[in-house]
């Protein structure tokens, strides 16, 4: 009798938020450095900070980006200060947007 494979967890997608704190004059060299890396997007930079966003099949995946950005030269510091996971199929349903849903009071 041939042994049943378990079935495959389901697929996740991890949501990352990243704030980066650099040496400013390195900042727009960072910058493009981090928005060529798979799954990450910048959609602020300010200051000497970069708000970063990650979006990435595993959690083992956001540390590692967060670990090839802390590798950057003129990075000083990297925090992670979000992390949401769930299924792809909780995140591909759609949401009602019904501020008061019928029988919930």
């Amino acid at each position: 009798m041939m042994p049943i494979a378990a079935p495959a967890p389901p697929a996740e997608i991890h949501i990352a938020g990243i704030l980066v704190q650099v040496r400013r004059a390195a900042c727009a060299g960072i910058a493009d450095a981090v928005r060529a890396m798979p799954g990450l997007e910048v959609p602020s930079v300010a200051d000497g900070r970069l708000v970063v966003v990650a979006e990435c099949a595993t959690a083992a995946e956001v540390v590692d980006r967060i670990d090839r950005i802390r590798a950057l030269p003129g990075v000083l510091n990297v925090a992670l200060v979000y992390q949401h996971a769930e299924s792809v199929g909780a995140m591909e349903e759609e949401m009602s947007n019904e501020t008061d849903p019928p029988g919930v009071h």
